[in-house]
């Protein structure tokens, strides 16, 4: 790793190289100085968020291909990933990194990437359904697809719901937004005569779903003493998605290509099993 490239890592690559010992002392210095300026204006303590992922680290090591964020990515770790660390847990508790959470998630929170990529493969496990003569193994595949139709109508539900409360509340909000790029001293008029289908257009978006989610809290206080922290929180967010666009890339071509995601691997087959017990009981 070169010291001139930390600046298109991401945050929790920046953390991996911090933590891991093993790494040179310059590196692991030079690390720290690039995570301690980019949340020099976020209000984050340097310390919290260096041990923000300490139990996914726990859990699954301080190698960097252990994760999404690994430039050798692919579909079959996005998969394993999913099913392992995220599905059935919440946005916080579950065992993904900061910055994986960009690529892989359970309900799609400002950033649609994963649910692109589920309907894509939901596409893919039709066809290999149509194609497979061995009962088995289509059943598997036939689970898989509905997995991912519960997740994407799960999605779809939290989205409508989020839109009939943002919906209301953005028209009390004097339809004011702060720009999240350059000084952050521009104020624009928003939404004012928004129709619920753009509001819904509006959710389907990353970016569209963090200038909601902002406005909900203006309309407590517009210019609250917390106002630019949080806007620089969330182009803190935006800029940590942005440095995975060669993961987002890969994975996205693997998916359009026809990727054949291996679903009987031990490991997934373990926790398929671990959750048929527990429906059972």
């Amino acid at each position: 790793m070169q010291i001139k490239n930390l600046r298109m890592l991401s945050i929790s690559n920046l953390i991996l190289l911090i933590l891991n010992s093993k790494n040179s002392d310059i590196l692991r210095k030079c690390a720290e100085i690039e995570l301690r300026k980019r949340i020099k204006n976020v209000g984050w303590k340097y310390d919290d968020l260096l041990h923000f992922d300490d139990k996914v680290i726990e859990e699954r090591g301080l190698d960097i291909d252990n994760y999404l964020i690994s430039p050798n990515v692919n579909m079959q770790q996005l998969m394993e990933t999913y099913f392992l660390y995220s599905k059935d847990t919440n946005y916080d508790s579950n065992f993904l990194l900061f910055s994986e959470k960009h690529l892989c998630n359970e309900l799609d929170f400002a950033e649609p990437f994963f649910r692109k990529i589920c309907k894509r493969e939901i596409e893919n496990l039709d066809k290999r359904i149509k194609k497979q003569n061995l009962e088995t193994e289509k059943q598997i595949l036939l689970t898989i697809k509905h997995m991912l139709l519960e997740r994407q109508q799960q999605t779809k539900r939290e989205i409508e719901v989020v839109s009939k409360d943002a919906f209301v509340n953005i028209l009390t909000v004097n339809d004011a937004m702060y720009q999240l790029d350059g000084t952050l001293a521009t104020i624009h008029e928003f939404l004012f005569n928004v129709s619920d289908e753009e509001m819904y257009r509006l959710l389907k978006s990353k970016f569209g779903n963090i200038k909601i989610i902002f406005l909900e809290n203006l309309n407590n206080n517009l210019f609250g003493s917390d106002l630019i922290q949080n806007l620089y929180g969330l182009k803190f967010i935006l800029n940590d998605s942005s440095r995975l666009k060669q993961q987002k890339r890969q994975l996205e071509q693997q998916v359009r290509s026809g990727y054949e995601v291996n679903y009987q691997t031990d490991t997934l087959q373990k926790k398929f099993k671990s959750n048929l017990i527990k429906q059972i009981r």
